[in-house]
């Protein structure tokens, strides 16, 4: 006759209680179903249940454990215990080379399953840190997941996920995670110039310093194996806009008229001149600090001459011969070969490489003033 465990014979009392408990609380059960569907029930008593008597309910309520032996399941009832209770409940005792999962002494708290595998040992390395797994056999990444290291969709495993774990000796998996960095971006500030009747004629003033903005670049970063691998933007806001430097271009004093002749500057003023020289005008820039033929720092508004043809210190007004293009009050202060051999007539020196290609080379007015 085959003998049958204590705790088989409280399975099988609490499958007997679980019984008589449906009879009891059949009308309960009814109502509640009926209620569900929108049928009312003819002799259906309604049973008004109060909290306490409702987490009675819920407490003896059966768990439903799904016991899963390589692929074969069986259900089971229990109201309480552990792994290591179910099993013993099922009659089943695990091989040496097999793996239970979760582990025996797991206390079941709801509807489980549990699954008893065949396994083997699988040197596994991820992201460069190695250890030796026990994995069910089977499906690659099946296995894996069982083993608490699930797959992820990008992940990139060294074997072909629908191997079997059985033909393998170790495996290599490099994770791919992203995340998101932010980094800040100097916008570079304009420059320009305005005549000034306030400033004496051949000297700047700096109105308005010119400062930098910051523009909030964000990129998304991609790493596979813990290495970043590539990066993308996926967002620029501009964070602080650039102020534009303003700088004023003496003027004052250039209003009298006589003289060889007279112009009108761009600030619709009479300006009086005593010679005009026509030719080609370039432009060119160097470092902050640079020096000049005259010892003083290269400057907007400072430019550059023949001094046999305009002495240094020559204060000059420069525009393009169609009015197009003016770069404004200015002095002589520096030269250059081109100046010498008669190939320009002005260099016009600006702050910027961008400045100098916009004005490029033109034909322009040189007007002395004094």
């Amino acid at each position: 006759m085959d003998t049958i465990s204590s705790k088989q014979r409280i399975f099988m009392s609490v499958c007997a209680v679980l019984v008589a408990l449906t009879v009891v609380l059949g009308s309960v059960g009814a109502a509640a179903a009926a209620a569900a569907n929108g049928i009312k029930a003819e002799n259906t008593k309604e049973i008004t249940v109060s909290a306490e008597a409702k987490g009675k309910m819920d407490a003896i309520s059966p768990k439903v454990i799904v016991l899963d032996i390589n692929g074969e399941a069986q259900t089971y009832l229990t109201m309480t215990g552990t792994v290591a209770d179910v099993l013993e409940m099922a009659g089943v005792t695990p091989g040496k080379n097999q793996i239970v999962i979760p582990s025996a002494s797991t206390q079941l708290t709801g509807d489980s399953i549990i699954y008893v595998r065949d396994a083997k040992p699988v040197q596994v390395t991820e992201d460069g840190q190695t250890k030796l797994a026990v994995l069910a056999c089977g499906n690659v990444e099946e296995a894996l997941r069982l083993a608490g290291m699930p797959l992820g969709e990008e992940d990139i495993l060294s074997v072909d996920r629908t191997a079997n774990t059985e033909d393998l000796e170790k495996l290599e998996i490099k994770r791919v995670t992203y995340k998101e960095k932010q980094e800040t971006e100097a916008i570079p500030y304009d420059s320009k110039t305005e005549n000034s009747d306030e400033v004496e004629l051949g000297e700047t003033k700096v109105k308005t310093e010119g400062k930098d903005g910051v523009k909030t670049i964000t990129k998304r970063v991609k790493y596979v194996g813990g290495e970043a691998v590539e990066e993308k933007v996926v967002s620029e806001q501009v964070t602080a806009e650039p102020v534009t430097e303003i700088t004023l271009v003496g003027a004052k004093g250039a209003g009298t008229t006589g003289g060889a002749g007279t112009f009108t500057d761009s600030n619709g003023v009479t300006v009086a001149y005593s010679e005009v020289l026509t030719g080609s005008g370039t432009a060119y820039t160097a470092p902050a600090g640079a020096g000049t033929a005259t010892g003083v720092p290269a400057y907007h508004g400072g430019v550059a001459v023949n001094p046999n043809l305009i002495p240094y210190g020559s204060k000059l007004y420069v525009e393009s011969t169609d009015g197009s293009f003016v770069y404004g009050y200015c002095t002589a202060v520096d030269t250059g070969g081109a100046l010498m051999d008669g190939s320009a007539i002005v260099d016009c020196f600006y702050d910027t490489y961008d400045e100098c290609v916009s004005f490029g080379r033109r034909d322009v007015n040189v007007y002395v003033i004094a």
